[in-house]
């Protein structure tokens, strides 16, 4: 599980979008910031779950092989991972203010933010390489964390500061590269032993 958790930590990034959250929530009362954070995480958990149950089947459907959709995991974590390195956060900062906690509970804050496409690839995959239980049990850990980042945005945003919360958010990004790499080759190299095999048993 420790392989997963890391990995989905640094995916689902929680403290990376602290910084979005203060921003968009912080003309909310403390209600609304609840509902908003148990809103984003329980949408997550929900498309997180269905991707790692059910997501192996239907890639075998498409007939999309392990490796190929590892290395598109690999390829859809490297915007994101990107843009925390560059800009210290994960998304534009520069949105309207939202009306209700709903208006961006779920998007932007639950999808793309939270359970992106490179956050529900890898759940998939992990589901596949590490085993379906302790997946879960790393998503559920990583949005607990997630939930309570959220609640406490404020006070971590004037603790630490926006500089802090970027810096870490940087830290964040260079090791959802080194996984977004680790995915790609791991894909790679999958695809190559596949087709090697393939060659062998029908020469």
């Amino acid at each position: 599980m420790a392989q997963a958790l890391v990995s989905l930590f640094a995916i689902l990034d929680p403290l990376g979008n602290i910084l979005v959250f203060y921003l968009f929530a912080r003309h909310f009362s403390t209600r609304q910031k609840f509902e908003a954070a148990a809103i984003a995480v329980a949408a997550s958990f929900v498309m997180l779950v269905l991707f790692a149950v059910f997501g192996n089947e239907v890639l075998d459907f498409l007939g999309i092989s392990q490796g190929s959709f590892q290395v598109a995991a690999g390829l859809l974590l490297v915007p994101p991972a990107y843009r925390l390195v560059a800009e210290g956060q994960p998304a534009d900062s520069n949105e309207a203010v939202p009306a209700t906690p709903l208006d961006f509970a779920l998007v932007p804050l639950a999808t793309p933010l939270i359970a992106g496409p490179g956050a529900l690839a890898a759940t998939a995959s992990f589901a596949e390489s590490v085993g379906l239980a302790e997946t879960l049990g790393a998503v559920g850990i990583v949005l607990v964390i997630t939930f309570f980042a959220l609640i406490a945005a404020e006070p971590l945003f004037e603790l630490l500061g926006a500089p802090m919360l970027r810096l870490i958010a940087r830290v964040v990004g260079i090791l959802l590269f080194a996984i977004a790499v680790d995915f790609v080759l791991d894909g790679v190299l999958d695809f190559v032993q596949t087709n090697n095999l393939s060659i062998l048993v029908s020469g």
